[in-house]
């Protein structure tokens, strides 16, 4: 690939721009090894998802190209022409210890308040780490239902693909890289961010990062869910199969069990989904599905200008900053 994603743009003198690039490029040359996965993760093995994919076959190879191919034609209509390259996918598929992989493995066997390494899109190697879902522990595992594992993979690989796909602006700032604008949201040199972390279990949110985030679960819960019907491919009965199904297609039902990776996915779910699909209810009333579109629109382009004016429209000049805001974004720092 080039070093580059589509959506990232470098600001600054040509001097400047060319330290950026020649910095993300020995970043992004090597993502296995920068990554540092043996280090991080040294009960996981690591393969890269162009190989798993290989080795699918049946339901679960079917619903994977299903929603590729779904993804292609979604992204198309989003003015966007290019997936997350399947050779910078990281995926987990074995533990020397017990772990449950999938879309909400934490891939850490303890989750600390700071805690970043969950899966998901590194933004600095342009790769994403994942895991495959199922045992990765036990030599013989149980098996999954037919189609879940590619599901589970389809889930998270678009989900990637959004982070891929996301406008990022650059610059040089006095420590180094500095990414001024991420999507829909901007962040100075201080690391101060322009929307403040919703209160302690706020039912909505009004957080720029969890909107993104809740926004890409949305479109990849909708490949997924037409994936499944262009494969085929009907909700297991009952159990963590089931549980995930229905995860993966945005149809989640209440999750019981003391399971570590059933509770990390009802925690994605009050964290992320809810907060976002509470957020679209209250600002997007009956045209909840617009405000969506332009939400996907503004964080893949960098253009925040049809989003304000449908703000604007609706609720008065100055909108987007009136709901979205920081009152600490305003002090010089």
């Amino acid at each position: 690939m080039t070093v580059l994603t589509p959506n990232e743009h470098l600001t600054g003198s040509t001097r400047q721009k060319r330290e950026i690039y020649d910095r993300l490029a020995r970043f992004r040359a090597d993502p296995r090894h920068t990554l540092r996965l043996a280090e991080r993760y040294p009960r996981l093995a690591f393969g890269t998802m162009d190989a798993l994919v290989g080795t699918l076959s049946g339901r679960d190879l079917e619903v994977f190209e299903a929603g590729v191919e779904k993804a292609r034609d979604r992204l198309a209509g989003l003015g966007q022409t290019m997936l997350l390259p399947l050779e910078r996918v990281f995926i987990a598929v074995s533990a020397t210890t017990p772990a449950y992989g999938g879309f909400h493995h934490r891939l850490l066997p303890y989750r600390a308040p700071d805690d970043i390494q969950a899966p998901g899109y590194r933004y600095v190697q342009a790769a994403a780490v994942i895991s495959r879902y199922g045992d990765l522990h036990t030599t013989a595992p149980t098996a999954c239902t037919p189609g879940i594992i590619g599901l589970d993979l389809l889930h998270a690989y678009i989900h990637d693909t959004f982070h891929y796909l996301t406008y990022r602006s650059f610059r040089l700032g006095t420590n180094g890289i500095h990414r001024n604008q991420h999507g829909i949201n901007f962040r100075r040199e201080s690391g101060q961010t322009y929307s403040a972390r919703d209160p302690q279990d706020s039912a909505s949110t009004r957080n720029l990062g969890i909107i993104m985030e809740g926004a890409f679960d949305r479109e990849a819960a909708a490949i997924a869910r037409d994936a499944t019907l262009a494969a085929g491919l009907a909700a297991p009965v009952d159990g963590t199969d089931a549980a995930a199904f229905l995860d993966a297609i945005g149809a989640r039902e209440p999750i019981a069990g003391d399971m570590p990776y059933l509770a990390s996915m009802s925690a994605y779910a009050g964290l992320v989904t809810k907060p976002y699909a509470a957020f679209l209810n209250d600002i997007g009333g009956p045209e909840t599905a617009e405000l969506h579109h332009l939400t996907i629109r503004a964080t893949l382009d960098g253009n925040l200008g049809l989003l304000q004016a449908w703000l604007d429209q609706r609720y008065g000049p100055g909108e987007f900053a009136a709901l979205f805001r920081s009152g600490a974004y305003v002090v010089a720092t």
